[in-house]
């Protein structure tokens, strides 16, 4: 018990020192320090830990992909790679609605600083179009700008998951996400979407060869989930093949020290600091040992509900996912759970920490597009009003569902 409240008390400190303007990354070290000592490990016990962590092969290959998405997405912002996507969808698409849930979706696929400020002009510029009020255009942005994250294997979310549990199949875990997204979209369109009503588009000229430059403009994106399926190398390797491609695409101007200047260091601390946090926890033998008697006296409904309260809020005081799935996945980690069953959890967790995170008022994104679009965040949650309730209930009920078909 005594290190559960440790955690709390550690995880308090993000609202605080977030709300003091420091950045996540410094904020995170600090709650990893606090965490290590009030814990029972002590300096000396959170270093082995530290060093441990960073002699882990895992590690490496987390942070290294990270950092080389990192540095895609900061190539393609610069040499106008995705502006020329956003022109192209935009030229093969015919029905607004439809270009407004793919832009987002697309800008949203690359880690990098402001994302949320590379889609808001467009989905911005698309909304006036079509009379879409200030606070509607900001939902739009948000709702479908995080689907990437549960569906690209190299989204930050996904390697903490892969990290935390090395023995899972990303890919199936993908295919249950999947269903989670299918419901963000069609949640998403009604609520915000299906009554705006369009004017006539012009018909598009050239399909075909808009089509084929779309292709080719996204190739830096796929061609890495291609070639990782195909061979099997890390993603931080097929990532060079991504990187080469914008060097094909852009006017080569400078790449050399763009590449250099490109990587976000911010979001990479981040991750390291959180892979941290991950192993801190593994080796809090008293919190392991009280949730596994919490598993072992729970039934699955209870044991539901205490995974949706702690991903809730460890992902609503932090304004991020990463930081309460390397918690809870840490514990479930040890748990003896296999087959379909750690997957369904898994989605589930991951899942709330999104809710959680994405309503959060410390969530980047959202602070990033209400800026841009000059609304309050309190307009903002009245459009929220009946879209949040409805998307929680579609999670739990998806998590259901998948407990009846898949259950071991």
């Amino acid at each position: 018990m005594k290190q559960l409240i440790a955690i709390f008390i550690s995880f308090l400190f993000i609202p605080i020192l977030i709300k003091r303007k420091l950045k996540l990354s410094y904020t995170l070290l600090i709650t990893v320090g606090v965490l290590g000592i009030l814990s029972g490990l002590g300096i000396k016990g959170l270093g082995q830990v530290i060093v441990s962590t960073f002699t882990n092969f895992s590690t490496f290959d987390t942070i290294l992909t990270v950092m080389m998405v990192s540095i895609l997405g900061g190539l393609m912002g610069h040499y106008g790679t995705l502006d020329d996507i956003v022109t192209g969808i935009l030229e093969v698409i015919h029905n607004k609605k439809n270009a407004l849930i793919i832009i987002p979706a697309i800008v949203g696929i690359l880690i990098m600083p402001g994302g949320a400020l590379l889609s808001a002009p467009f989905v911005d510029g698309v909304g006036d179009e079509m009379n879409i009020s200030k606070s509607r255009r900001a939902a739009v942005n948000l709702v479908f700008r995080h689907l990437a994250m549960f569906l690209m294997p190299y989204s930050t979310s996904i390697l903490i998951i892969g990290a935390a549990l090395p023995d899972l199949n990303i890919f199936k875990l993908i295919m249950l996400d999947s269903v989670f997204v299918v419901a963000v979209v069609v949640i998403g369109y009604q609520f915000f979407l299906k009554d705006i009503k369009l004017a006539n588009s012009p018909p598009r000229k050239n399909i075909k060869a808009n089509v084929l430059k779309l292709i080719i403009l996204t190739s830096p994106i796929y061609i890495a989930v291609v070639l990782n399926s195909i061979t099997g190398l890390p993603f931080f390797i097929t990532l060079i093949a991504s990187i080469f491609i914008v060097y094909l695409l852009s006017d080569k101007e400078n790449f050399f020290k763009m590449l250099l200047k490109s990587p976000n260091w911010n979001t990479i601390l981040i991750v390291a600091t959180v892979l941290v946090m991950k192993d801190v926890i593994l080796n809090m033998d008293g919190l392991i040992s009280l949730f596994n008697n919490i598993f072992s006296m729970s039934s699955g409904l209870s044991l539901m509900a205490f995974f949706l309260i702690a991903a809730f809020f460890f992902g609503y005081i932090t304004g991020n996912t990463t930081a309460p799935l390397a918690i809870i996945l840490s514990m479930l980690s040890k748990l003896n759970i296999g087959g379909w069953d750690l997957y369904i959890y898994t989605y589930f967790i991951f899942g709330v920490s999104f809710i959680g995170y994405y309503f959060s008022p410390l969530h980047l994104c959202q602070a990033f597009t209400l800026e841009h679009m000059n609304v309050s965040t309190m307009d903002l949650y009245k459009e929220y009003g009946f879209y949040a309730p409805v998307l929680l209930t579609a999670l739990i009920l998806s998590t259901f569902v998948f407990k009846v078909i898949l259950h071991n």
